[in-house]
């Protein structure tokens, strides 16, 4: 970077490349060359940096997040989202369970005009509802789909299927949570047992409660729906880090 600031640009891209090949592995040389590139207007060459870098690790996490540091470059200076989708798409087909990624893709659908990408956004969370990520993970993307629903949505039989469905992840968690509290014992068992009508009494309150805060003003009036930063900390509370955060990848080899 300090030749790049001196304008010897030819001397830093060779310093590069040389602790590239010295040191393989490390995220930020290979972000540093692209976007050194990309400084220089050879967004082409920025491009074709990031696909040599995705192809050398295949199969590894590195592969995964170069891919959507590819993708947000495409969207965010190409101006070309459906390259971008594209390239996020290959890497969810390989990396399926990468919740990073489906969260990118999720990003780079809201980032159009919603009216025309319903359908998109809506495929974007269906894919993760399916797939075997953590129901924690399912249940942030199932909020996601009933405030966009909610906002932009252009059916209201989509919008309360989907509330419909939130609330039945909910409950599963729920049930999980208890189960874990309670442990396999003989006596919960039957305590159980006894206690099944208040058991689903108590469910129905808490659904009704969370019916009054999702479809109250929590979800209709709040402008932090789409506030990506307070969804981070949301996501971050199942130990995902931030989905641009590439600190981890450094010290790789």
């Amino acid at each position: 970077m300090f030749e790049e600031k001196q304008g010897n640009l030819e001397e830093s891209r060779r310093i590069m490349r040389s602790f590239d090949e010295a040191v393989p592995g490390l995220a930020i040389v290979g972000l540093r060359r692209a976007n050194l590139e990309r400084r220089q207007g050879n967004l082409e060459e920025a491009e074709s940096l990031l696909r040599e870098v995705i192809r050398l690790n295949e199969g590894t996490p590195l592969a995964s997040f170069y891919s959507s540091k590819l993708a947000r470059q495409l969207v965010k200076v190409q101006k070309n989202l459906v390259r971008a989708r594209k390239v996020l798409m290959e890497a969810i087909e390989k990396d399926p369970e990468n919740s990073k990624l489906h969260l990118n893709l999720l990003e780079l659908e809201f980032s159009s005009d919603v009216r025309q990408n319903e359908g998109n956004v809506l495929n974007c969370i269906e894919r993760v509802l399916q797939s075997n990520l953590p129901t924690e993970i399912k249940i942030i993307f199932s909020q996601r789909r009933v405030e966009f629903l909610e906002d932009f949505g252009s059916s209201i039989q989509n919008l309360l299927t989907a509330y419909d469905e939130h609330q039945k992840l909910l409950k599963q968690v729920s049930t999980k949570k208890r189960a874990a509290e309670n442990g396999p014992t003989e006596e919960s068992q039957s305590k159980k047992a006894k206690d099944g009508s208040l058991t689903a009494t108590t469910a129905a309150t808490t659904a009704t409660a969370s019916s009054t805060a999702m479809m109250g003003g929590d979800m209709t009036n709040s402008q932090a729906a789409y506030n990506y930063g307070s969804w981070y900390q949301h996501y971050g509370a199942y130990a995902y880090q931030n989905p641009w955060n590439y600190n981890q990848y450094y010290s790789q080899s």
